[in-house]
């Protein structure tokens, strides 16, 4: 054991206020009790032998304490100029070097992240304590200092300077450390500052043989405690089996050495300030709060790799989706091209079916074909949104399609989709009821052109009859019969007209059948003028019939007439008295004139006959 481990001890056992506990006797005359002189001069010596002692304590505990102050003087002047190395700048002595505040300025302000005032450059005391004063006024709005003024840091106040040292470390190093007391609870209890930093010392060297973490003294001084840090962040730097643990300094060198070389971590203790009854507490604490910030740092980094790295893959993934967006798109469109120069075709089929089929296959169109487009339209406008969202998460800035593959161009394809699609179902529907209605009257056209067939046929065949009759009634009734069917006939003409006018329609219409049409038409009109001139015959022939049978008749009339009047002029009657003859005188004048009038008609007969 050192002489110095051997002081710390015994200071560690003697009390400073065991000293003041001692009071003299206060009784009466001691002296003269039986030895009382003698016990009286053995109290003066022993008081004597205690204030030497204490004095030689006195002198140990100032000596220890102006060691702790150069261990703590070393270790922060090594903390402070691995910051200050950032800006080019060093201490070499930390008492003398911070009373001009230009490198406490710089010091706060790499460490703090802030753009502090810039510092006075002159060489004089008020221009020091001026530089002085503007870092203090920066840390009174971070923490609480008291009895620190800038005139202790200018002249160089070694306790004064270490405590602000101490400050802006725990301030800035130490106070920011935050560890949750349950890993797997985000919501639990949390530890802060020595609390969560010697929290965290003990999660990550647990496990590890030989190694008690249970403060920033003692716990640290076999060197074992540093390695298992470094070997649980780091194992492929060293085997834990290869660690060196026979000696502390050498255990505490191996750390140190592998924290310094690979991990960039500043050695800021020696072994031998460690191995040690009770290191240092503000050295050891500072040291490992190195340990903690660069590993912080290296999780910090990994999680930034793999932020990037994630990063760089949603972008990868959304360059594929833009791709893929495109070629959505692309297809989509060039499908509602096709489809609507398709749906704006009119070269429609002439006649029921055909247009039926065209109505069968657009509503296939609709229910089959097209609900899969809307779909796919859908989700294309939805990975158009997905993309943008990712884009302006990523790179903060929306995405622009290729020209004519926005949304808003889809849209109006797809409207211009819908307007062929309803012109077409216009089209065919119009069609539909043009060629079901063409469809009817043909089925009217032939239904009546066969009814005026049969009709024609049958009344050819009563006209085609050449017999009239042998006899005057045979002839009136033949001539009565002629009369009602040419009535009849004529009544039909208004008939054949409107078959006429279904087969213009229909010639007019361009109905598939239309040729058919015009041979029927013509047919039914030429039988139908052939009937109208039969009729015309019958009727000429049975005029002169007639008017032969109204001769005759007449004849007939007359030849009666003249019997009658021959039986008359041979009657004998001359009367018997004067009234009788003037009577038959009278007849007999009558019936002269009546045979004057049968001349005349016997004439007429003669000349018609």
């Amino acid at each position: 054991m050192s002489e110095r481990d051997a002081m710390q001890r015994q200071l560690s056992n003697v009390s400073f206020h065991s000293y003041q506990d001692y009071q003299p006797s206060r009784r009466y005359g001691p002296q003269y009790e039986p030895g009382g002189y003698a016990t009286i001069v053995q109290q003066r010596t022993n008081m004597t032998q205690r204030e030497d002692a204490l004095k030689f304590e006195q002198g140990r505990i100032k000596a220890l304490q102006e060691e702790r102050l150069h261990i703590q003087k070393k270790t922060f002047t090594k903390w402070v100029n691995s910051f200050l190395q950032k800006a080019r700048m060093e201490v070499d002595d930390l008492f003398v070097d911070l009373g001009d505040g230009r490198r406490l300025l710089k010091l706060l302000e790499i460490i703090s992240g802030e753009r502090l005032p810039r510092p006075n450059t002159g060489r004089m005391r008020v221009h020091k304590i001026e530089n002085v004063n503007k870092s203090l006024s920066f840390l009174h709005t971070k923490v609480r200092l008291e009895s620190i003024g800038a005139e202790d840091i200018v002249d160089g106040n070694p306790r004064l300077i270490l405590g602000l040292v101490w400050t802006i470390i725990l301030r800035f190093q130490i106070q920011e450390i935050e560890i949750d007391v349950d890993e797997e609870n985000e919501s639990s209890e949390k530890k802060s500052a020595k609390d969560a930093l010697l929290l965290w010392c003990q999660r990550k060297t647990s496990g590890y043989h030989g190694v008690h973490i249970h403060n920033f003294t003692d716990s640290w001084r076999s060197g074992l405690g540093f390695n298992a840090l470094i070997h649980a962040h780091r194992p492929d730097l060293f085997r834990w089996s290869e660690v060196p643990t026979t000696d502390h300094v050498e255990t505490l060198n191996h750390a140190f050495d592998v924290a310094h070389k690979n991990l960039g971590i500043p050695k800021l203790l020696d072994a031998e300030d460690v191995d040690t009854t009770r290191p240092d507490e503000k050295s050891v604490m500072t040291y490992v709060a190195s340990y903690y910030h660069t590993f912080a740092r290296m999780k910090n980094e990994q999680k930034s790799g793999r932020r990037i790295a994630n990063i760089i893959g949603q972008l990868m993934d959304c360059d594929g989706q833009k791709s893929e967006y495109s070629r959505l798109v692309s297809a989509l469109l060039e499908w509602i091209r096709m489809k609507i120069e398709e749906l704006n075709g009119r070269d429609l089929p002439n006649s029921l079916d055909g247009i039926q089929r065209l109505l069968l296959a657009f509503k296939q169109y609709r229910t089959v074909e097209k609900p899969p487009k809307y779909k796919e339209r859908s989700e294309i406008e939805a990975l158009y949104f997905h993309i943008n969202t990712m884009q302006k998460s990523l790179v903060g800035e929306p995405w622009a399609p290729l020209e004519g593959q926005l949304p808003q161009d889809l849209e109006r394809a797809w409207q211009q989709l819908e307007q062929a699609e309803h012109a077409r179902e216009i089209a065919l529907r119009t069609e539909l009821l043009r060629q079901q209605r063409l469809e009817q009257l043909n089925y009217k056209f032939n239904t009546k052109s066969v009814l005026r067939k049969g009709y024609l046929k049958e009344m050819i065949q009563v006209l085609s009859d050449p017999r009239y009759g042998s006899n005057l009634a045979q002839v009136d009734a033949t001539v009565k019969k002629h009369e009602a069917i040419s009535a009849d006939i004529l009544a039909r003409t208004e008939r054949f007209e409107d078959l006429s006018a279904m087969a213009a329609e229909l010639v007019r219409e361009n109905y598939h059948g239309a040729e058919a049409v015009s041979r029927t038409e013509k047919q039914v009109l030429s039988r139908w003028k052939e009937l109208l001139q039969l009729l015309e015959m019958h009727r000429e022939s049975l005029g002169k019939l007639a008017h032969l049978m109204s001769l005759l008749r007449e004849a007939d009339a007359v030849g009666h007439t003249l019997v009658e009047m021959k039986a008359q002029f041979q009657s004998e009657e001359v009367g018997r008295h004067l009234v009788d003859v003037e009577r038959l005188l009278q007849a007999h004048a009558l019936q002269e004139l009546q045979l004057g009038a049968l001349d005349e008609s016997i004439r007429r007969l003669a000349r018609h006959g």
